[in-house]
């Protein structure tokens, strides 16, 4: 595969359109829970945006970006777009607990979004358990991570590591087959959305948890991210309708893998859309280059999210 295909070294857009997907989901559910004065957490990095959107979107007036590297946490407090953002220094699992203390973030909702950039892990499946079980009521809790096969081990083995990883919720018989290529990824986001239900359970929160997200994406290393609400009692029902609906479009079945595309070929594409027919290869040659079929197919099913911004080179 040519590195430009593999490669986009100005934007990542399965990301981007896996982004704005989230949000879009987490806008419905705030306005059906009439949520105000939400909080973010998260790992804003150096680039923050996540925290960007939700603050634009969410209208999130206190946020606190999670920051483990050294130099990383002075170049995250530089970087920080707002005033309201707050960057803690240390590792995820030691400073969720001191944030559950905090006398004015338990006033709040929040939406957590721990988006790692590796394989599931102990202390991923511990950070799991903490915001399940302590963060406050109307929630949202999101958690991204790598599906590459390799880094859960040889095919025979890796039945053992989930259960390892997860637990009970890991059922017995759960064949070789279904912990490997794409069928991996849906086993992973299944049993760690099993896994969440079960800890919600186990700590008797009174609305338990509702999945809303379950989205797969590649821009080079296939990534899961999963997750849903923890509602207040009355909130259930209302939530679970939402989240199955025809219309919720957080649990989409294909994997977003988005082509990379300059900004005037998207451009172009975007204005044949929408369309009654499929877009063809013929009609792209049309417009003065090319691509594969399954990249058209990809950006005619994601073209509104699609970002529509390019590199400034001065």
């Amino acid at each position: 595969m040519p590195s430009f295909d593999a490669i986009n070294y100005s934007l990542r857009p399965s990301k981007s359109i896996q982004r704005q997907l989230v949000f879009d989901g987490a806008k419905k559910i705030q306005s059906m829970l009439s949520l105000v004065d939400m909080a973010y957490v998260g790992f804003g990095s150096i680039w923050f945006t996540d925290f960007m959107l939700a603050h634009k979107v969410l209208s999130v007036s206190r946020s606190v970006s999670i920051e483990a590297h050294e130099i990383g946490f002075a170049r995250a407090k530089f970087n920080a777009p707002y005033a309201t953002v707050d960057v803690v220094h240390g590792q995820s699992s030691d400073v969720l607990p001191g944030l559950m203390q905090d006398a004015d973030l338990k006033k709040r909702p929040w939406m957590i979004w721990l988006d790692y950039d590796f394989a599931l892990a102990e202390s991923m499946v511990d950070d799991i358990r903490f915001v399940v079980e302590g963060a406050p009521k109307n929630s949202l809790f999101l958690i991204t991570f790598s599906g590459l096969e390799s880094k859960y081990g040889k095919p025979a083995d890796r039945v053992t590591r989930l259960k390892e990883l997860l637990g009970s919720v890991v059922p017995d018989d759960l064949s070789k087959e279904a912990c490997k290529g794409d069928q991996l990824l849906k086993t992973l986001a299944d049993l760690t959305l099993a896994k969440m239900s079960s800890v919600a359970l186990g700590a008797s929160r009174p609305g338990g948890f509702v999945q809303a997200f379950r989205i797969f994406y590649k821009d080079g290393t296939p990534m899961i991210t999963i997750g849903g609400v923890l509602p207040a009692p009355n909130s259930t029902a209302s939530i679970s309708a939402l989240t199955t609906s025809q219309e919720w479009s957080c649990q989409p079945q294909e994997m977003i893998s988005a082509p990379h595309l300059t900004f005037k070929e998207a451009a172009a594409l975007q204005s044949k859309l929408p369309a009654l027919q499929a877009l063809t290869r013929d009609v792209v040659k049309e417009l003065g280059f090319d691509l594969e079929d399954k990249q058209i197919a990809a950006f005619e099913q994601h073209y509104l999210r699609y970002p529509n911004f390019a590199q400034i080179v001065n």
